[in-house]
């Protein structure tokens, strides 16, 4: 394609830079011979910067007879500017939006007319839609990747928690169970003994009330009934309340989200409060739920030993420190989570929810 942009407007070297959006750069990623090989990767610029930084910035194209002249020009030694004395720059657009940049220079100084401008135009537009089209299908299938992942994992979790939950059930309730039986059978052996009838039925009403207990703390590990009852908010007090070792301190907006989104926010401060315990070796921990401009925040902080970068890092090619969970579940509500750490100065996990 480039080597046709040059030949149709009389050119002598023709770049396509992509934008970046999220580092906020462009980004050469394609060129006309020697700078496909040379230059392909290695340049960048960042929005606002030379003319294609420009043309990023404004959305409007840039015709420079004499580039020498112009400001905006940066020469980059890599792509010989001293070549070549006239440019124009177009956008490549995407409704309205800003995906890349054409850019064509000739050696000879010379001022590209209406008819080069519309043609570079109509080719940028073509260009745009192609690139946009092969970045939706690279997301997709991205998401689609994350998305088989995520059920792999869904699946080997409820695998490894009804394991857990049956252990659960065998040696406690069920152990308290026989127990509270062998007792119950005792004391109707002993009924004409009053002592020792008061006794096992003691022992009875204390196997039961340990049985109701381990029973509430199963049922509270599958679904936390207090989100139903009152909300996000008092689900995360109680959460709170039930570390120990810690000083908690809780500020949550009395806020109601859909139910899909109160559970995803709780299991990840769950999640991020389970790491602290575990690693941060640390003495507060605090907990906000608080809205924003254009919807929630989640953050839970603590002032423990902190991550390195590298560790942080590489912390979700491990699986560790359940960040994998925690960023799987913040995208299937359309959050974004950021985990920030510095070693001796504590953690910060946080989760924006936009606004329906």
């Amino acid at each position: 394609m480039p080597a046709l942009v040059t030949e149709a407007t009389g050119s002598d070297v023709c770049f396509v830079h992509l934008v970046d959006e999220e580092r906020q750069r462009v980004v050469l990623a394609g060129a006309t011979p020697p700078f496909d090989e040379e230059a392909v990767g290695t340049v960048e610029l960042a929005i606002g910067e030379g003319v294609a930084g420009w043309v990023a910035r404004h959305g409007q194209p840039a015709v420079v007879p004499d580039k020498w002249s112009d400001e905006r020009y940066r020469y980059i030694p890599v792509l010989r500017g001293q070549d070549y004395a006239s440019l124009v720059s177009v956008p490549m657009l995407v409704r309205g939006r800003v995906v890349g940049v054409l850019n064509v220079h000739s050696r000879e100084a010379r001022t590209y007319g209406p008819d080069d401008l519309a043609l570079l135009t109509d080719v940028a537009h073509l260009v745009a839609r192609t690139i946009e089209k092969a970045r939706l299908y690279q997301r997709l299938a991205e998401r689609e990747e994350a998305l088989e992942g995520f059920a792999a994992r869904t699946v080997e979790a409820q695998e490894v928690e009804r394991r857990r939950l049956a252990g659960e059930i065998h040696d406690g309730i069920s152990q308290r169970l026989v127990s509270l039986w062998y007792h119950l059978l005792a004391a109707e052996d002993a009924v004409a003994d009053p002592e020792v009838l008061r006794r096992e039925l003691g022992v009875a009403k204390d196997l039961t009330t340990a049985a109701l207990d381990d029973t509430r703390a199963a049922i509270l590990g599958l679904r936390p009934t207090v989100l139903d009852d009152l909300g996000l908010g008092a689900g995360l007090e109680s959460l709170a309340r039930s570390l120990s070792g810690l000083t908690v301190e809780v500020e949550v907006a009395a806020e109601r989200l859909p139910p899909h989104v109160e559970m995803a926010l709780y299991r990840i401060a769950q999640e991020a409060l389970q790491n602290v315990v575990k690693h941060a070796d640390a003495s507060i921990v605090r907990v906000t739920l608080l809205p924003t401009a254009d919807g929630v925040r989640l953050a839970v902080d603590d002032d423990g030993r902190g991550i390195d970068r590298d560790t942080l890092d590489g912390a979700e090619d491990r699986h560790s420190y359940g960040m994998v969970g925690m960023r799987e579940r913040a995208e299937l509500i359309g959050a974004r989570l950021s985990v920030s750490s510095w070693p001796g100065r504590g953690t910060t996990v946080e989760v924006t929810v936009p606004r329906p």
